[in-house]
């Protein structure tokens, strides 16, 4: 006997063998239970999950012998010939091949016959989304008005590409990717079947790696099982290549942990081992994300399951997402998430190909160093910054500047009292020093014109580009306001945009940069718009 490949030696024949669909077939069944059979189905759905085997199902039910029944009985002509596509009553078709006007007319022409054996004539359309537009109208009155002998049996992967007249004049099923437990149980019985040991551990990955798709899954299993009759995760890894997640974990550990060569280091080896960064990059985003679930969910049942979206991963995995989602604080997190999906679009241009990961590691394990430096030194800073205010006045009046007049008692909101400066005491009771005035004399601060600001804008997002992607994206997607004095006003989407540009790390850049190239000592405001239109500019490096 010829062999059989697992995906279809394994093909569901009942509804109860569709695996992880049962909000589908519960309703095929009590339609079927109450005899309230629609004319058209649409099954929605991604690859390999039973849109056509149910289809076919509900097609042997309708028209086995013993039918319409939930349970068909596979023995009779019908549900055998309906099983092996040779029924004259269930007319498979592809929609990718048969997709014209032509095509579509002839199948106009044919439903008028009546059924030969059975009680329907069932049209199974599959990749229906692949028929032109001229098809699809050809078909329209024909499926709102079919005979009562017909049925139409439509499945595909992009629902979104079907014209909504076609959609409305169906019932329309949505399928769903398999949860990874299901899909195990699944393979432990198949390997069970086939009198074959296999490692738990080997199931983990084949989950992992078929992403909810039963087909796929099985056609990894059906793989492994040449390898012998007792199969350990060693032997497996022939076929299946150990998850990266691992190495994923180690990377972020170093990289919480700001040990920046080690982690340097990771992205080398993957480079030497012929590893595909790009891909990498992705498994590494998708981690990312899965510890940011971990993290908001709190680790705990009441806070929610957010932890159970995104990837599936194996055991060891999720507890180093665990453990890493304890490590990460939100700030660094997110900076991380956000690098990454930056530096992603630079590895396929870039000449080095491990430089773009590179320097966002470095990036992120430099910046938390400063940040915790910052967080020292806050406390001292505050501590003297009304001394060296103060000072700087006091150095100005002892070099007798002329223009820091003595005013009056009433404005004591924006005045300080000068003490503790070696002038006589009489008169350093009387001086009153408005800060606001004398801080723009003693840093130099002047007017920007506004036609100035747009005029060098372009140069600015350049060179702010030179020393930080991140901060020259923020400026290249803001809008340029107005200005008060020196102070430059810019229109911001939202309060996340508005956070990253008064971030006590980012602003000083920012204003540096400007400073530099407008010369003039230059300040920023962001201001949230609900609509912002940015200076159109094309920039290489920047999206």
């Amino acid at each position: 006997m010829a062999y059989e490949v697992l995906a279809r030696k394994w093909r569901p024949k009942q509804f109860e063998d569709v695996v992880g669909q049962g909000h589908v077939t519960r309703t095929l069944q009590n339609a079927i239970a109450t005899k309230r059979i629609a004319h058209a189905y649409l099954f929605v759905g991604p690859r390999g999950i039973g849109k056509t085997s149910l289809a076919r199902i509900f097609a042997k039910a309708l028209n086995c012998q013993k039918g319409p029944t939930i349970t068909p009985c596979d023995v009779c002509d019908s549900c055998r010939e309906i099983a092996a596509g040779t029924s004259l009553d269930v007319m498979e078709i592809d929609g990718a091949s048969n997709n014209s006007v032509e095509q579509v007319r002839e199948l106009r022409e044919n439903v008028k016959f009546a059924p030969t054996r059975g009680a329907y004539k069932i049209y199974l359309i599959d990749e229906v989304h692949m028929l032109s537009q001229g098809a699809f109208n050809a078909l329209l009155k024909t499926l709102e008005e079919p005979p009562a002998h017909v049925k139409f049996f439509f499945a595909t992967t992009e629902a979104h590409k079907i014209l909504p007249t076609i959609v409305s004049r169906c019932q329309r099923f949505d399928l769903r990717k398999v949860a990874s437990g299901e899909l195990k149980e699944k393979l432990r019985l198949i390997a069970k079947t086939e009198n074959k040991k296999v490692d738990d551990s080997v199931f983990d990955s084949i989950v992992l790696h078929s992403e909810g798709c039963v087909r796929d899954a099985e056609s990894l299993l059906g793989k492994i099982l040449t390898l012998g009759n007792a199969i350990t995760a060693e032997q497996a890894e022939i076929i299946i290549p150990r998850s990266d997640f691992s190495k994923i974990a180690s990377l972020l550990d170093f990289i919480v942990s700001n040990e920046t060569g080690e982690a340097i280091r990771i992205v080398n080896d993957l480079v030497e081992d012929g590893v595909d960064l790009q891909s990498f990059t992705d498994n590494l985003l998708e981690y990312l994300r899965k510890i940011m679930l971990i993290k908001v969910s709190g680790l705990s049942a009441q806070a929610g399951a957010l932890s159970d979206f995104g990837i599936e991963l194996d055991e060891d995995s999720h507890k180093s997402a665990e453990a890493l989602a304890e490590k990460f604080d939100y700030a660094k997190l997110l900076l991380a998430i956000e690098l990454f999906m930056a530096k992603r679009q630079e590895i396929k241009s870039a000449l080095i190909q491990q430089f773009p990961l590179e320097m966002a590691i470095i990036e992120l394990t430099e910046e938390s160093a400063r940040r915790k430096n910052d967080d020292d030194s806050d406390g001292s800073q505050a501590e003297n910054s009304e001394l060296s205010r103060a000072q700087r006045v006091k150095e100005k009046i002892k070099d007798g500047l002329s223009h820091l007049n003595p005013i009056k008692h009433k404005e004591k909101e924006s005045a300080v009292i000068l003490e503790n400066i070696d002038l006589p005491k009489e008169k350093a009771e009387e001086i009153k020093v408005d800060m606001a005035s004398t801080d723009d004399k003693l840093t130099g601060k002047v007017s920007i014109k506004y036609s100035k600001v747009k005029e060098n804008w372009r140069e600015i997002v350049v060179k702010l580009l030179e020393e930080n992607y991140t901060l020259s994206s923020l400026l290249r997607i803001s809008e340029p306001l107005r200005c008060d004095g020196n102070v430059i006003e810019l229109g911001v989407k939202s309060k996340f945009y508005y956070d990253r540009l008064t971030d006590h790390r980012g602003r000083p850049v920012i204003e540096r940069v400007i400073s530099e190239v407008l010369l003039a000592d230059a300040k920023i405001k962001p201001i949230i718009k609900d609509k912002v239109t940015p200076i159109p500019m094309e920039i290489e490096g920047i999206g």
